[in-house]
């Protein structure tokens, strides 16, 4: 089904038929969830057709159908964390709220005069960033240009004891003031900062600039410095303590070079990735699956696994794992498989 349709069933159908569901749609009746290690993935081909057609029938912000637009695959929901794709159209400006889930996003396209808005600071939304809201902030979305903005959401939905609180700003003043300078939360959580007494908690928001996340993994590949079974691999850092991003996630961006092949590993916590260039496969279990630029899919806990990049290119990848959740309730473990 390569077509979307003009309907909201023709769109419903469309998204049944590559596993996804909508915001503002029927959930009822859709395609019954896939089985396997590799069935939790989802195509760009219909993440973005199905965006695309979204942003011209589901109303979004104060009063809309939906607080905000986005497609999720259906086997998502039955992990602790997942990854889904929003899109925000043209003049748009979603209704602040805040809530117990942390809320990430990794920037896939925007305009230049696309942002953010997380506790009163502006936010750009380039290619490749990574914008982080964490738990019972105030955020929204506001797109000024004149092109869709499209992004992936990381939520650790597993861990708030299946209790979103959701508190938004009201419909007669539904959008926060921009109230803080440029670059503010970069400025304050370097190595000099303001002078507080009390803890640092709830954690700040913070954007990580592609340009940093990109310099980081070269200057690694130059330095010859690789895990066995991620490859070139990052960690977005947390600008309170140098830990995980979150409490419950962290946000990792990792290449895979041309004709690479990684060592096989497992782990009790669950991985989702984005592809964010190039192609290659991820083996789970004996089974394969193959992936290409935009493809969302997820590496279910304790199965082993391996990347694979047959290609000419190198690729990279970002996910979001639960691991630091793992870890703080003291049930993290890893193991290598034998070379």
């Amino acid at each position: 089904m390569s077509e979307v349709g003009t309907t909201h069933e023709d769109l419903e159908r469309f998204l049944a038929h590559h596993h996804l569901v909508g915001a503002g749609l029927k959930r009822e009746g859709v395609a019954p969830l896939r089985e396997g290690n590799t069935a939790a993935y989802w195509s760009w081909e219909g993440i973005y057709k199905g965006l695309m057609q979204s942003g011209k029938i589901v109303t979004v912000g104060p009063g809309g159908m939906t607080g905000m637009r986005s497609v999720t695959g259906i086997e998502a929901r039955k992990f602790p964390i997942w990854m889904n794709a929003q899109i925000l159209m043209p003049g748009e400006r979603t209704q602040a709220h805040r809530n117990t889930r942390s809320e990430t996003r990794l920037v896939c396209e925007a305009p230049p005069e696309a942002f953010f808005v997380c506790e009163h600071e502006a936010f750009p939304m380039e290619r490749g960033d990574v914008i982080v809201s964490p738990s019972w902030t105030f955020h929204d979305h506001w797109n000024r240009g004149a092109t869709p903005a499209l992004w992936i959401d990381g939520y650790d939905n597993g861990y708030n004891g299946g209790v979103n609180l959701n508190e938004r700003l009201p419909l007669d003043a539904p959008y926060q003031d921009i109230r803080k300078p440029a670059d503010y939360g970069v400025r304050t959580r370097g190595r000099a900062r303001p002078h507080k007494t009390e803890s640092p908690y709830p954690l700040p928001p913070m954007r990580y600039p592609w340009a940093e996340t990109r310099a980081g993994l070269h200057a690694l590949a130059e330095a010859g410095e690789q895990d066995p079974c991620e490859g070139i691999h990052l960690m977005l850092a947390s600008p309170v303590d140098g830990g995980p991003t979150l409490p419950t996630i962290a946000w990792h961006a990792q290449m895979l070079k041309a004709g690479q092949k990684t060592q096989a590993h497992r782990h009790n916590s669950t991985t989702f990735y984005f592809a964010f260039e190039g192609a290659g496969s991820i083996h789970i279990e004996g089974e394969e699956l193959r992936w290409a630029q935009g493809d969302i899919f997820a590496v279910p806990a304790w199965k082993w696994h391996h990347h694979e990049n047959g290609a000419s290119r190198d690729s990279i990848l970002f996910s979001i794992d639960d691991w630091p959740a793992m870890t703080k309730l003291g049930f993290y473990r890893k193991e290598l498989a034998q070379p």
